[in-house]
């Protein structure tokens, strides 16, 4: 395919942007937070709204009920020749809180630095939506999608995904595809884009201690009664050590050892850990001692407290020894940890630990494994050439430390071949912070990429190109 054929790509994803950015922004605008109970017509007017845009490009498609939140299936069927995409996303998006930090409304997109700020602009809409503009722009130029297509799109990717899990083992022959596609990670920088080809997974679980009946008077008990506060933090402290090391018996006992090839791509990869460390406003980067940042944020198991209360919150004073506490806890694992066992050693580690007279309840919430797929795919590669394109410059292959809780599923049960892990978010988007954001020359060079990537694949499947 010829320069030129590029270069009508992009001259019509240059003449429809200001349009495609103000669809994105309708769809921002719907406050479809899965994690609201009172959520019900939200959730039903983003799944309605996405299903109508795609309807636009010729799928046929539905919303399908479940317990929880509705999933959204569409297709679009060009010949039994032609290869099979299976394109994953999500509608819904994590709660705004805390409201007092945006500088604009969460829900009403707004415009600066060459950005648009709203909940759900890089996870995952903005970048779900990118998907949609280039399939539109393609069958423009070209005059028609030589490609079978499914949209997969869920609304309960922040709160664990249980529905779709249930849909996927259920409807393995519907969802058979060649080539698996998610948006829904980050570049290495705003310059460098970046293919992700591993996720680590996690192990998420919550803590309730008690020491006593009730909370006490701190004057009159003081010094007798067991603060379950204190004996809690304790606890979480002795988890790792002064180097940063996770002291739980058996956490580290499954942790598959990196490649000398991943090592040394790691060690390639540019990145300034002083700019970073500004950034999120610290002095330094810190973690477990030995290894680069580069791996530890993406290469290496942790494990964080994600929060923890007890005894009295309130404003002002009151003189109290609390009876219980509570933590939320969540470990990032990599291959090959799994996380039913990760959390059999919380449980040990808390048994061994307990004080005489302390009882803690120890609740598993959810879990995904890692996953870690292979650089030498030859889609991986046309990937690569396509995004050099769009962007201008090659990308780096990555492992993102985050986790998509499908992505294992999807590998798992569809044993889909090819897993294309595209991020178009920068890492300064703050998604799940105040502020979120997607810069809209990303969103533009996104949709090159997979314009010239979907054109990439149906000519290297045989089917039409331009």
């Amino acid at each position: 395919m010829g320069v030129s054929a590029y270069t009508d790509y992009f001259k019509d994803i240059d003449r429809s942007l200001d349009r495609y950015i103000q669809e994105l922004c309708d769809f921002l605008r719907i406050p479809a937070v899965s994690a609201y109970s009172g959520s019900e017509k939200a959730m039903a007017r983003s799944a309605e709204w996405f299903l109508g845009r795609v309807r636009d490009l010729g799928f046929t498609g539905y919303i399908l009920p479940t317990e929880g939140w509705p999933i959204v299936v569409a297709r679009h069927k060009y010949s039994v020749s032609a290869p099979n995409l299976l394109i994953y996303g999500h509608y819904d998006v994590q709660p705004e809180a805390p409201l007092e930090e945006w500088l604009s409304s969460p829900f009403e997109p707004t415009f600066r630095d060459g950005a648009v700020f709203a909940r759900g602009a890089n996870d995952d809409k903005g970048q779900l939506y990118t998907y949609v503009k280039a399939l539109e722009t393609y069958r423009r130029v070209t005059g028609s999608i030589p490609l079978n297509i499914t949209f997969l799109v869920e609304g309960e990717e922040e709160i664990g995904s249980k529905s779709l899990l249930r849909f996927i083992r259920e409807n393995k022959d519907l969802l058979h595809s060649d080539i698996f596609f998610v948006s829904d990670s980050s570049m290495l920088s705003k310059d460098i884009p970046a293919i992700t080809c591993g996720f680590r997974g996690i192990a998420s679980f919550e803590v309730d201690l008690q020491t006593m009946a009730h909370d006490l008077h701190s004057g009159l008990f003081g010094g007798v009664a067991m603060n379950a506060a204190e004996v809690l933090s304790k606890l979480l402290a002795k988890m790792k050590d002064s180097d940063g090391k996770i002291t739980v018996p058996g956490f580290y006992d499954d942790v598959r050892p990196l490649g000398e090839c991943e090592r040394t791509l790691m060690a390639q990869i540019p990145y300034d850990e002083a700019a970073v460390a500004e950034d999120l406003g610290m002095p330094s980067l810190v973690g477990e001692r030995g290894y680069t940042a580069i791996v530890r944020k993406s290469a290496r198991p942790t494990l964080d407290i994600n929060g923890m209360w007890g005894g009295f919150t309130g404003e002002g004073s009151k003189t109290v020894i609390p009876a219980k506490a509570f933590a939320k806890i969540s470990a990032r694992l990599v291959p090959d940890q799994r996380p039913e066992a990760i959390f059999k050693c919380f449980e040990d580690f808390f048994a061994a630990n307990l004080p005489f007279g302390a009882r803690a309840d120890i609740r598993y919430q959810f879990g995904a494994a890692p996953v870690v797929t292979d650089t030498d795919d030859p889609n991986i590669r046309l990937a690569a050439e396509a995004i050099k394109e769009g962007f201008g410059v090659s990308p780096v292959f990555i492992r993102s430390g985050g986790t998509i809780h499908i992505i294992s599923e999807i590998k798992d049960s569809l044993k889909i071949p090819s897993m294309l892990i595209l991020g178009w978010g920068r890492p300064e988007n703050r998604s799940h912070s105040p502020n979120e954001r997607f810069y809209v020359e990303d969103f533009k060079r996104a949709t090159r990429s997979l314009c010239v990537l979907f054109d990439k694949i149906a000519k290297t499947f045989g089917g039409r190109s331009l």
